[in-house]
């Protein structure tokens, strides 16, 4: 044989070397789906690819509600007119008679509670066969008033004081933040909190089976 004909021959075989290496890392080990083997695990490239495709996932979802918490308040607003004479040095104060008035207001309202699903950390424990997340707190994502649900009533008034309901409209905001408030001690974001384990629980068995799924808060 020539030795031209060697040198081709041994170029011919680099690079018929070379495309299949590229092919094999490139294309065919790419595309191998995960895998898990009862005896051997997940080998470690894997358990890296599987760890990003969950936490991924899970992040993909954003800032999720959870829990929802529906209210209907009402509250009494009173006022009377006061004849304080501490202005000229004398220590005297009083209600004015036939001044005081009142209203009742109410209103319906929704609470929204959830969590961030971007903060969530995923960890996969290969030797005990374990996928560990761990949830961000959960926490109030929105508070809303019904603008229909507005009702005035038992208005009690008199020439003398008179009084406006509207002018008040802005204790309305108070009074949300004390049903948010509420809603906690009833226990909305526990509730959040524990319909969100059962959302990731449920997603990360959709992905992989024979792992222990551990959920801290």
């Amino acid at each position: 044989m020539k030795i031209k004909n060697v040198i081709k021959l041994l170029l011919l075989v680099g690079i018929l070397c070379t495309v299949g290496t590229w092919w094999y890392f490139e294309v065919y080990s790419k595309n191998q789906p995960i895998s898990i083997n009862e005896n051997e695990g997940i080998i470690q490239d894997d358990i890296a690819v599987l760890n990003e495709t969950i936490s991924s996932g899970l992040k993909e979802m954003g800032e999720l509600i959870t829990a929802d918490y529906y209210f209907s308040s009402s509250e009494t607003v009173q006022d009377v007119k006061v004849l304080d004479l501490s202005s000229l040095g004398i220590d005297f104060k009083t209600n004015i008679p036939l001044t005081s008035n009142s209203f009742t207001y109410s209103y319906d309202g929704e609470i929204m509670a959830g969590i961030d699903f971007k903060g969530i950390e995923v960890n996969i424990d290969k030797e005990n066969n374990v996928i560990k997340i761990k949830l961000p707190e959960a926490k109030i994502i929105s508070s809303s008033v019904d603008p229909d649900s507005y009702q005035f009533y038992e208005i009690k008034n008199n020439i003398l004081n008179p009084i406006s309901p509207e002018n008040y409209a802005v204790s309305f905001a108070d009074l949300i933040h004390s049903e948010e408030e509420k809603a906690i001690d009833k226990g909305l974001l526990n509730k959040a909190t524990n319909n969100a384990k059962t959302i990731v629980s449920n997603f990360v068995k959709s992905y992989v089976e024979g792992y222990k799924i551990e959920i801290e808060d």
